[in-house]
């Protein structure tokens, strides 16, 4: 009750806020039609620009703000029944700087151009279209007014040319790229954004103050555009895929050393009217994807990793939740839910195969299994758009296949040894539908369906949940001319399946209601499906240089949103508070600075206080373009209900930490920045880490970086195991063992760039990687809910294996938990643009990995290692084109 009488309070103040600030004049420009389309070749002495009036008069935003551009920009519309057609010269009295990178990367290092356009004129959304001094684009969708998305990728074209004056720059962008309502006089949205890497200036047409969450909001009234017609176009993109893999000492008679195949698929697009489109594939590719690093984790819970895949990227942030145009959601003492994860559709297998199932009465063990790395996606479809009236919407559709693995089992049988398949994952179907209504002046409200539904099989019915769906409402209100926002949202989910499968749902790390100390929730094992609900609140400062910022997030132990979204924990009431001061002004010594301080308290849903901290944070631009941050914070004594893994709660004592670093200009050649963190805790554990990068560009076209990174750890109390103790009743019949545990983590980010040209790039890839684990001072939980240890007294088999050596209640058996893990991720791609929108890829990728039973950490030894490890080696070459209809 407390939090909904804080949500009504805030939006009271919003509704009482005043919008009645009156628009402030913008600027008007004009395009102008043309007959003829000029020719693209950079060059601006084609008689059809000297027709279109001159649009200038940038302001710079870097690096003294409000002042003048010291290098003015001149442009120029035109447009005709196809498309619209810029021409820009950027005047410059020192050499341009050019830079010749792969589509879509950091172009910061050279100068360019940015058009951005808001065809649809609703103030809010756009697109916007970059073009640097060697031709490089990059494209990108705008919404929430200042928030940008480059994953979308348009097909237009553009030429440039470096001249004794400077640059110039035409593009050409088709009507098909673009949305925009269908009448007979448009007004569209203009801005221009330009950057001049040697003097570090940025300008824009239309300046919006760098302390000011605004972008589309302000642009410029671009005039003069009629009789033009949106398209409906068809955009068809086939494909074809030859594949090769390589495996390298795998001992499984199922998995052959060299296997070969071809495949095709086909990607579309269709524009349904005016500003809805429909993105369709079939039996998608997505082997020239960049492969995850390796990470080690030794947590209960998952592991987040981006998605990457172009037809999730693309239009991603429509499907975004509770996502209001905030600068920060200051999330520093809690996970956000990720309500839609792409990367659950096609995801690994989540079944195995079960011996038991397979022949349990007579006793066959596995021996060998071949199951898929992923998941097969038949199709998908998606349709993004606006209806009008403000609406905005999204629904996605995909299915994917059912999935089998081959396996042989033996044993003591008298059938003997049996080979099979069973199915590792059912043919299934995830819906996303997601739609935004703006209203008023500065507000939004919106919201969210998800399912997922299995065709189960019998062996998966106790492993799977069979269906699950997720409905929420969310929105914002900015008020006072966008200084402040309130930002809210409210959801539930639902699963369903069989007994099994939602008492896993109930014992997962994200809720553990079996624990013997949580009074709160009951485990009960024959339930067939497990409800929740969410919700957060936000008020924040955007403008200004104090900035306050307040939040609450509750997730009841119920929620689940796992099957195609993200969550790491629920049974959570999460708050806090934070003052930012951002000051964007030039000083005597610095270009910017920004701090923050925040406090933060949780508590789980039986009032137990898991967090109580407070953080800090603080970043400096100097003048010579050198920057300097630093960060620290720390936690008192709180409630663990975690860290046992199921078992009862434990005080987890204080801890504080401290870090910072320092970078050089990143113009330069050479480009570094250091890091270091440490940390103590009041168990008497330590943490040591140690970051360097380092990025060299020789020429324009050649990039190296080297990204080396260290950590030592010292963990007093690292959870083991548990071990059956049915006389101790000070921890409920367990004994929950802890151990001291001596980390050590090398971590080494290998990168090359050489990009021949615009549309000719070649990427390399490489992370070795090494981790150890030592244990040693075993010892068991004394009591629930307290901080204090027992020690254990273990011997050890001759396989490591810790063992108690008595029986009865003090008895325990567990494994050695020391490790060594080494393994080397790598790729190499090579992408060829060989016309626009179509390109052909020859990629490599590597994963070789291998585990020892040792604890200790020898960089000679383990990286000596590597060469004999265990290797997935897959060679392709993909191409595609584009055909528009």
């Amino acid at each position: 009750m407390k939090l909904t009488r804080v949500a009504l309070s805030l939006f009271a103040m919003a509704a009482s806020a005043a919008f009645a600030e009156e628009p402030k004049p913008r600027p008007t420009f004009r395009a102008v039609r043309t007959q003829q389309p000029p020719v693209l070749d950079g060059d601006l002495s084609d008689p059809q620009w000297e027709s279109a009036p001159v649009i200038t008069g940038f302001t710079q935003r870097e690096p003294e703000e409000g002042k003048p551009a010291t290098q003015q920009t001149l442009v120029r519309v035109l447009y005709d029944d196809e498309a619209i057609y810029f021409g820009a010269l950027m005047e410059d009295d020192g050499p341009p700087t050019p830079l010749l990178a792969r589509r879509d990367s950091d172009l910061n290092n050279g100068d360019y151009i940015r058009i951005s356009i808001d065809s649809q004129y609703d103030r809010l959304n756009g697109a916007s279209f970059v073009v640097n001094a060697s031709n490089v684009q990059m494209d990108m969708v705008l919404y929430n007014d200042f928030y940008d998305d480059s994953s979308w990728d348009a097909v237009w074209q553009s030429a440039t040319k470096i001249g004794p004056k400077g640059w110039s720059a035409e593009l050409r962008i088709p009507y098909s790229q673009l949305r925009f309502p269908k009448k007979d006089v448009h007004t569209w949205g203009l801005n221009v954004s330009r950057w001049t890497a040697r003097l570090r200036e940025a300008s824009r047409l239309v300046n919006t103050p760098r302390n000011e969450p605004n972008f589309v909001s302000r642009f410029a009234d671009l005039e003069g555009i009629s009789g033009i017609r949106p398209s409906r176009s068809l955009e068809i993109v086939p494909y074809g895929v030859a594949r090769s893999d390589l495996q390298s000492r795998a001992d499984n008679p199922f998995v052959d050393a060299a296997s070969h195949r071809m495949d095709a698929g086909v990607d579309l697009k269709y524009r349904i009217s005016s500003s809805l489109t429909l993105t369709g594939t079939v039996n998608p590719d997505f082997g020239q994807v960049e492969v995850d690093p390796a990470v080690l984790n030794l947590s209960q819970f998952e592991t987040f990793f981006p998605e990457k895949r172009p037809f999730f990227t693309e239009g991603a942030s429509i499907f975004r939740f509770g996502n209001g145009p905030t600068h920060s959601r200051w999330g520093f003492n809690v996970n956000f839910p990720t309500f839609f994860y792409s990367r659950r559709i096609g995801r690994s297998p989540q079944g195995w195969v079960d011996a038991d199932y397979v022949d349990g009465a007579d006793g066959h063990a596995i021996e060998h299994v071949d199951a898929p790395g992923e998941t097969t996606i038949l199709g998908a479809a998606k349709l993004t758009g606006k209806l009008g009236n403000g609406w905005t919407i999204g629904v996605l559709d995909a299915v994917t296949d059912r999935e089998e693995a081959w396996f042989r089992a033996g044993g003591g049988g008298a059938a003997g040894p049996i080979v099979g398949k069973q199915t590792v994952e059912p043919r299934s179907n995830y819906l996303v539908a997601r739609a935004m209504k703006e209203y008023g002046k500065d507000s939004a409200a919106g919201f969210m369906f998800t399912s997922v539904n299995r065709a189960l099989t019998d062996n998966l019915e106790s492993k799977l949940r069979e269906n699950a769906y997720f409905a929420g409402v969310d929105g914002y209100t900015l008020f006072r001319d966008k200084s402040w926002i309130l930002d809210w949202y409210g959801g539930t989910s639902l699963v369903e399946g069989s007994e099994e499968s939602i008492a896993a749902a109930q014992r997962s790390a994200a809720r553990y209601y079996a624990r013997p100390d949580a009074e709160h929730v009951d485990y009960d094992p024959s339930r067939t499906s497990l409800s929740g609900w969410a919700s957060r609140v936000m008020l924040g400062k955007q403008k200004g240089k104090w900035r306050p910022n307040f939040q609450a997030q509750v997730l009841s132990p119920g929620f689940e949103v796992n099957d195609v979204g993200f969550v790491t924990r629920t049974d959570s009431i999460a708050t806090h508070a934070v003052m930012h001061y951002l000051d964007t002004d030039t000083t005597k010594y610095t270009r910017e600075i920004s701090a923050w301080a925040g406090k933060y308290q949780n508590w789980n849903f039986d009032g137990d206080l898991t967090a109580n901290g407070v953080g800090l944070n603080a970043f400096a631009q100097f003048k010579n373009y050198w920057s300097a941050w630093m960060w620290g914070g720390g936690q008192a004594d709180h409630i663990d209900d975690r860290i046992t893994r199921g078992g009862p709660a434990m005080i987890y004592r204080g801890h504080r930490y401290v870090g910072g670093g320092f970078g050089n200009d990143s113009r330069k050649k050479l480009f570094f920045q250091v890091e270091t963190e440490q940390v103590t805790d009041d168990f008497g554990g330590t943490s040591e880490l140690y970051l360097f990068s380092l990025t060299y560009r020789p020429t324009p076209a050649l990039r190296f970086s080297v990204t080396p990174r260290y950590n030592d750890l010292h963990e007093v109390a690292m959870y083991v195991t548990r071990v059956a103790a049915p006389g101790y009743e000070p921890t409920y019949g367990q004994k929950y063992v802890f151990a001291t545990l001596d980390q050590k983590t090398l971590d080494i980010g290998l990168r090359t760039e050489w990009t021949v040209s615009s549309r000719l790039s070649m990427q390399l890839f490489l992370q070795p990687f090494i981790a150890s684990g030592d244990y040693s001072g075993f010892k068991h939980l004394t009591r629930a809910r307290g901080d204090e240890f027992t020690p254990l007294d273990p011997q050890y088999d001759d396989d490591g294996n810790a063992y108690s050596g008595g029986s009865g209640a003090g008895s325990y058996a567990f494994g050695n938990p020391d490790f060594n893990f080494r393994s080397v991720r790598g790729s190499a791609v090579v992408r060829w643009e060989f016309r626009p929108g179509s390109a052909m890829y020859v990629v490599w990728n590597e994963n070789r990995a291998d585990v020892a039973p040792v604890g200790d950490f020898r960089i000679r030894r383990d990286f000596g290692a590597l060469p004999d490890a265990p290797s997935e080696d897959v060679f392709l070459v993909k191409f595609s084109y584009w055909l528009p209809v």
